[in-house]
């Protein structure tokens, strides 16, 4: 009985064996297929778990071999893609530590300028200290970078996109939400001379626009609002938008527009930061899982290096972040649970 019993072990440690080396052999083919220019298979499963697991896969996928991101596969990496890359795929649940984290914050580590800017452009800066935030890594590199920030401010409280341009609401709501990301109060003087300078360049439907008395743009006022809540009580701007939503839960660049995915997704990161207790986001999160394309990505126009809509990393890895923004209230039970 002893020396059946021993074979008995011996057979189970070979199965148990197998087994692991099958799930690691699959765990490989994976990888490679991400890396592959084929197009992967998105596992089964519900709607939104589908469009999440297919927008990772996606990203993955179009990685540079210089560790960086395009904006459309095949293209040259750029420090914009590269960011949201690393953003989307933390806040999606991606390890710090896995390669393809490490290899894009190398990316993003070794683009950096002199000066602590990234391309000297602000929106491209404040981008990228998200990403290396997000990826707990590079305190200096980040230090440089916010410092640059705020030496680039104007005196009126904007930012325009390089040193020395003129005041800019877009690049002034970047900078302020990329802010907010990283977790900086009203207290923090950049933040409340950014705000009042937004806050005076709000159009009288409520919305904001480029230049003020133009019409107002949603995806900039979505833009607008994240940057304001450290500061003023947006509730205003929550109404205003979510009046601005589609039929079919979308939301487009103006009022009666085509629905666009990035578009979508950026309202529904305003709304989380004006606290939506998730229906307006539900609905609009149902309208991103529909327009889903076969291979995980999302087709847009509003990138401003296309002319026509497009599959791109963009647009894919905003869909990522909208869809796991919370609310200030989420946080703040998130915060209290560690």
């Amino acid at each position: 009985m002893k020396n059946h019993k021993s074979v008995f072990m011996i057979i189970c440690c070979y199965i148990l064996l197998n087994f692991v080396i099958g799930i690691r052999g699959g765990t490989a083919a994976d990888t490679e297929v991400a890396t592959s220019n084929k197009i992967p298979k998105i596992p089964e499963g519900p709607p939104l778990f589908k469009t999440i697991e297919g927008a990772k896969t996606y990203i993955v996928q179009h990685q540079n071999r210089d560790w960086g991101w395009p904006l459309v596969p095949g293209g040259d990496s750029n420090v914009e893609s590269t960011a949201f890359a690393v953003w989307a795929l933390i806040d999606a649940g991606w390890g710090t530590g896995s390669e393809v984290i490490r290899t894009g914050v190398a990316y993003l580590r070794n683009t950096q300028m002199d000066n602590g800017s990234w391309n000297n452009n602000t929106a491209h800066t404040v981008f990228a200290l998200i990403a290396l935030t997000t990826a707990e890594t590079d305190p200096e590199v980040r230090f440089k970078g916010l410092q640059w920030l705020k030496k680039v401010q104007n005196r009126s409280g904007g930012w325009g996109k390089k040193e020395r341009s003129p005041d800019n609401v877009l690049y002034t709501a970047a900078v302020l939400a990329g802010f907010r990301r990283l977790g900086f109060k009203q207290s923090f003087e950049p933040v409340s001379k950014g705000a009042d300078w937004l806050a005076g360049a709000i159009n009288h439907d409520g919305g904001w626009a480029l230049q003020r008395g133009m019409q107002s743009d949603i995806f900039l006022t979505s833009w607008v609002i994240q940057g304001l809540e450290p500061v003023y009580d947006i509730d205003a701007q929550i109404a205003w938008l979510k009046q601005l939503q589609n039929t079919d839960g979308g939301f487009g660049r103006y009022r009666n527009s085509p629905s666009d995915p990035e578009i979508t997704a950026i309202a529904i990161m305003a709304l989380a930061a004006g606290n939506d207790p998730l229906n307006t986001r539900r609905v609009a999160i149902n309208y991103l899982a529909k327009t889903r394309q076969e291979d995980g990505s999302f087709v847009s126009k509003t990138p401003i290096e296309l002319t026509e809509p497009t599959a791109n990393l963009q647009s894919t890895c905003f869909v990522l972040i909208a869809i796991h923004a919370k609310t200030v209230d989420e946080l703040a039970v998130e915060q209290s649970a560690k």
